[in-house]
């Protein structure tokens, strides 16, 4: 597909211990597979702009980045996250994002601070009409079978001109009944719902409005092509559902909580300390969460943040706490709030991890199996 940089990844990834016995020679060689994926998908923009300038076709490398549509079932990430239709797959360690200026103005700001590690890495970018086009590192590249938790970050989830917008729409409100059929009325569900009902309606239906965070979705790697999903996340709202669910997609693992938590503690010393943060709004931002359900993997669990499409630079002299309440024209979004509670839950012992199962592996308890399958029936 590009040479001989996917065949690094291949080996990589394959049963050499001692290639994988570094984290970084994964991630380099992905990142130098990237790089070769990447000029060639920048040989076919320019082929691409010369034939439509010249009414020629368009050439072959832009018509195989074209057509070669992702198939979201064989990577973690898009599948959790639930956006599958934004994204393609330029090759093992890269993804297309269709994007917009915001986000790919949060990637450039980021990157230049000592908030860059805890963001993937934003290989290029490009202007498509209306569309940017962000080429972002796969996260999930360094791992053999990626386990990711999705998790919606902040108090409020909605941006501050979402609030004063009257206008109806009925696919939101398809949204709604998708997650909860008896969320609406016949006739509310015809009339829609405007976009602050919505969003509103999902901060209190979940944990997001009491905790300042929510979970979007966990995928459990299995064993070949197989994988697991925890039931109906969006709709956990206590402090002992949410714990449940973590437990679960950590499988009992001490080690692997621990590493999340340091991780985060990382990450909030750092959002306190920066001047980006401070002063930027970051709405409907997410936190991923990575680990290799492969116990002979060497990559280790990771934390991410990710989705930046709401992130907004603050106007004049304000700077945000990112704990305040919100109040019409102060632009909190709670994302520390959020991050302080998630800490608090990573950082207390796991209920789940005594028991095992014959393999060895930790199992969910009778009662986190128990709310796993109340939890289908409601979905």
């Amino acid at each position: 597909e590009s040479g001989g940089g996917l065949q690094a990844v291949r080996l990589l990834r394959s049963d050499d211990r001692s290639l994988w016995r570094s984290t970084h020679a994964v991630r380099e060689a992905s990142l130098r597979t990237a790089d070769a994926c990447i000029a060639d998908a920048q040989q076919g923009e320019a082929g691409r702009g010369e034939a439509e300038a010249g009414g020629a076709e368009e050439g072959p490398q832009w018509r195989w980045l074209r057509n070669r549509r992702f198939n979201a079932a064989t990577n973690a990430f898009i599948q959790v996250a639930g956006h599958s239709n934004l994204f393609e797959r330029l090759c093992e360690s890269v993804i297309i994002k269709q994007s917009s200026t915001p986000e790919r103005a949060a990637y450039e700001g980021i990157s230049a601070t000592p908030l860059g590690p805890f963001v993937p890495r934003c290989l290029c970018a490009c202007q498509r009409g209306e569309v940017q086009l962000l080429y972002i590192e796969d996260l999930t590249a360094r791992y053999r079978r990626p386990c990711v938790m999705d998790v919606k970050v902040g108090t409020r989830t909605f941006l501050e001109a979402d609030a004063a917008s009257t206008r109806r729409r009925v696919d939101l409100a398809l949204k709604m009944l998708a997650v909860d059929p008896a969320a609406l009325s016949e006739e509310e569900a015809a009339a829609g719902v405007t976009k602050m009902e919505y969003m509103r309606w999902r901060e209190v239906t979940s944990s997001s409005a009491t905790l300042g965070w929510r979970i979007e979705g966990i995928r459990r790697a299995r064993g070949g092509a197989a994988a697991s999903h925890y039931p109906a996340p969006k709709l956990l709202r206590e402090p002992e559902q949410l714990e449940q669910a973590v437990g679960w997609f950590c499988e009992g693992r001490p080690a692997v909580r621990r590493a999340f938590a340091a991780r985060l503690a990382e990450l909030r010393a750092a959002l306190e300390a920066s001047r980006w943060f401070a002063t930027h709004e970051l709405v409907s931002s997410s936190l991923l969460l990575l680990y290799d359900g492969d116990p002979h993997g060497a990559a280790p669990p990771g934390l991410w943040m990710i989705d930046f499409a709401k992130a907004a630079p603050l106007d004049g002299a304000l700077v945000l706490t990112h704990r305040a309440p919100w109040q019409p024209g102060n632009c909190e979004d709670g994302y520390l709030t959020g991050v302080d509670s998630l800490l608090h839950l990573l950082s207390r012992p796991d209920p789940l991890a005594g028991e095992c199962n014959p393999s060895g592996r930790s199992r969910p308890s009778r009662r986190a199996r128990g709310a796993s399958q109340s939890g289908a029936e409601r979905a």
